[in-house]
């Protein structure tokens, strides 16, 4: 059986911040104090921009993620979430599409499933059954990806915009991404934009006749401003709650997700547009299909395999226990991995043999 615990920052990315951030080495012993503080149940930790999840053959608490990770028990009480079995298989598959993610159909989430995969792997920690579930995911993502325009932005987003602030305005659009450069060309049309970039030596993302101006500058222009629209891809705020007494009153637009803008500035975010998006509608439910479909392959070719499974789940228990005889033997790491392989090959082969003659 499946468990995953999840923690979702969607609404506060900025609090992620440092989990984030963490390098492969720093992510590996969180991962590992988890595993330790449930029995040493097999798990595979996913840290997104956005979410920390643990998927598990068994239930992981709360509690010993939040620890492992240094975040307070109280403040991720209204983030905790969980799912089991087939709904927790169907939210990987659908996370790895990016379909989820704060930048619609974006590929960067395959990046960190990836990532999440081989460290627990390289921390002999997973099982055979997570391991593959994992590589499913990203196979059929691939495979969506090319078959599927996923990643787009529909123009209503910035038609919506400009019926809504009209005309001869002056206007601030922070980001410099796709949707933020759909909205300036719409928005061009009769107003005055002006465009933040990190790198003002990238000016050429700018559409022709907004003005470029420096992400590090956008506070002093935004005072200008009679609309802010923030569309950044970042897991920062753009306008922090620092700058509340400089800008309150004014009129921003939050189009990220996460979140760019602080609540204490109510702006008006995406979900507040209460735009119909047709063709987006249309592709989910494509997708959704594709992934019932994908998963019931998935359960198929599982089936048909489970002495394998049975056996590689022995190869790990025992290299597991192997682990830190090897780590004595002060092996190089291609050495090591050969060992490694030649010890695993051989328990899978032997545990197989055992259970045939058990069966005879």
């Amino acid at each position: 059986m499946l468990y995953l615990s999840m923690l979702d920052f969607r609404d506060d990315a900025e609090s992620l911040r440092f989990q984030y951030e963490l390098s492969y080495s720093e992510r590996k012993e969180r991962e590992e104090k988890i595993r330790k503080q449930n029995s040493n149940a097999r798990l595979i930790l996913l840290i997104t921009c956005t979410r920390i999840e643990v998927y598990s053959e068994r239930d992981v608490s709360f509690e010993s993620i939040e620890r492992a990770l240094g975040l307070n028990h109280i403040k991720c009480q209204k983030r905790r979430r969980k799912l089991t079995s087939e709904e927790a298989e169907k939210h990987l598959f659908t996370l790895s599409l990016g379909i989820d993610s704060p930048l619609f159909g974006e590929d960067l989430i395959l990046s960190q499933i990836k990532e999440a995969r081989a460290r627990a792997i390289e921390n002999k920690g997973s099982s055979s059954y997570l391991n593959r579930l994992f590589l499913a995911s990203i196979t059929f993502s691939k495979a969506m990806h090319s078959k599927y325009r996923i990643r787009f932005f529909e123009p209503e987003i910035a038609l919506k915009l400009h019926s809504d602030i009209g005309n001869g305005k002056n206007i601030l659009i922070i980001g410099s991404g796709v949707l933020a450069r759909l909205i300036a060309t719409e928005l061009l049309k009769d107003n005055s934009v002006k465009m933040s970039l990190r790198d003002i030596s990238k000016d050429f993302l700018v559409p022709a006749g907004a003005e470029a101006i420096s992400y590090d500058d956008r506070i002093s222009y935004a005072k200008d401003a009679d609309i802010i629209i923030s569309a950044s891809s970042s897991i920062y705020f753009t306008i922090g709650s620092e700058y509340y007494d400089e800008l309150k009153g004014k009129v921003i637009y939050d189009l990220a997700e996460p979140y760019d803008v602080p609540s204490i500035f109510n702006p008006i975010r995406l979900k507040d547009l209460k735009l119909e998006l047709k063709e987006r509608a249309k592709l989910l439910s494509l997708l959704n299909k594709e992934t019932d479909k994908a998963l019931s392959s998935f359960h198929m070719d599982l089936e048909m395999k489970e002495e394998v499974l049975r056996s590689e789940d022995f190869s790990l228990s025992l290299l597991r226990r192997l682990n830190s005889v090897i780590e004595r033997l002060s092996l190089t790491e291609d050495d090591r991995k050969s060992l490694e392989s030649a010890i695993s090959e051989s328990a899978a082969k032997a545990y197989i043999e055992s259970e045939r003659k058990i069966r005879k």
